[in-house]
């Protein structure tokens, strides 16, 4: 079986979350009966992306593709998470934001975790003022309590959207915590020992690619 190339799986993850929303979304104002299937020029449309991408992108997932009327949504949507790894089936992926600044703010209630297999369950900010200020749907503790909290709760994963001059040292922390991986919203280039994914998001590389 051929690995699926890293920009393949990106789109396809992307895909997953538009078949999603397509279910439960008529095509037009006139209609009210859901969709069940979804044509590659449809997918174009909404991504951008072109149809012989598109096609290629869903070869991987072994879905045949109707001669007329396309894909069908449900089949689509379950060979994506399967094949990715995206189903939701039992407890999810515990998760926590560390810094908690105007990005981890507006993470604080990002409602795109409730249809994934992620969930928010801790925040962690060196400023003990926006700890006590700040409201979410989970506690909020100082970066001091960071190690205990992140073994207590079984927490996985990290987002880090802390200031670029503390970004190296938490990483590190959240490494000797036991985080399996980071998705880093910081600037810098951060260092973590073999075997913990990173993840950099970056809003001007994302520009960048756009040229």
């Amino acid at each position: 079986m051929k690995p699926i190339p890293e920009p393949t799986r990106k789109r396809l993850i992307r895909l997953a979350q538009l078949l999603s929303q397509q279910k439960f979304k008529p095509l037009d104002e006139t209609q009210n009966e859901l969709p069940k299937t979804i044509t590659s020029l449809r997918i174009q449309k909404l991504t951008g992306w072109s149809n012989a991408t598109i096609r290629k992108d869903i070869s991987y997932m072994n879905v045949k593709c109707g001669a007329s009327n396309g894909y069908k949504i449900e089949e689509l949507h379950r060979a994506i998470t399967t094949k990715l790894g995206l189903q939701i089936d039992g407890d999810k992926k515990r998760c926590c934001i560390v810094g908690l600044g105007k990005i981890g703010q507006a993470l604080l209630e990002y409602a795109g975790f409730e249809n994934s297999n992620f969930e928010l369950v801790a925040g962690f900010d060196s400023n003990v003022n926006r700890t006590e200020i700040l409201t979410a749907p989970f506690p909020l503790y100082t970066t001091s309590y960071m190690k205990s909290v992140i073994k207590e709760q079984n927490i996985e994963y990290a987002i880090l959207s802390a200031p670029e001059k503390e970004a190296t040292a938490l990483a590190i922390k959240l490494s000797e915590a036991g985080i399996k991986g980071i998705v880093n919203y910081t600037n810098a280039l951060i260092s973590v020992p073999p075997g913990i994914p990173v993840k950099n998001v970056s809003i001007i590389s994302a520009l960048q690619n756009l040229l």
